[in-house]
């Protein structure tokens, strides 16, 4: 907490901002931000929010630091995948639980290279959001007979339910559809490692 006490403190002197018109906005007695600011008491989220706020500051960064949130990434700007563009830092907050809520998403780690065309490595980690139900040509956590689970591209056709890899090296294999259960459908990957 001690590091966050000093952050608020640098923030509000570079501000030019009292303890007390400090305290004045935010509604707080003067000697409690004293005392965050020296370490000596804990700020709540609800607190730490209200400063952040009163002073300006990426409140997302601030209650990550302080261990309330899990800590953003952050994000620099934008990179050509194409034609070069111009390069210019605009630094932004990225969260991956405020993009993938968890309570509608997990997390599993790829285990082989049977979807490698579609840019899914061994290692890296499938986002995946729960459900029961897929499109076809979504790619799906399926289980099949009560065994294994596996990602796979997937498709229904009438009673059968299609499972395909995106590797040119397997084949795409057919079951009863009574026999596949949809445990969720890939929203998003991280990449642990690159070659």
């Amino acid at each position: 907490m001690g590091e966050i006490g000093q952050m608020l403190r640098d923030l509000r002197k570079s501000r030019g901002i009292t303890l007390r018109a400090l305290a004045k906005e935010v509604g707080i007695h003067f000697s409690s931000i004293s005392n965050i600011e020296n370490g000596k008491e804990r700020c709540g989220e609800e607190t730490l929010t209200k400063l952040a706020e009163a002073l300006g500051a990426d409140v997302d960064l601030l209650l990550g630091e302080a261990g309330h949130r899990a800590l953003p990434y952050r994000v620099l700007g934008n990179i050509a995948a194409g034609t070069p563009i111009e390069a210019i830092e605009n630094v932004e907050t990225f969260s991956l639980s405020l993009v993938f809520d968890p309570r509608d998403h997990y997390m599993l780690k790829v285990r082989g290279d049977s979807m490698i065309l579609d840019g899914i490595n061994d290692g890296d980690m499938a986002i995946v959001k729960h459900g029961s139900r897929a499109k076809n040509g979504q790619t799906v956590v399926a289980v099949v007979d009560g065994g294994e689970a596996t990602l796979k591209r997937y498709v229904r056709k009438d009673r059968l339910v299609v499972l395909s890899p995106a590797n040119r090296k397997l084949k795409a294999k057919t079951y009863p559809a009574a026999k596949v259960e949809i445990r969720g459908v890939l929203a998003g990957v991280v990449r642990t490692s690159v070659e």
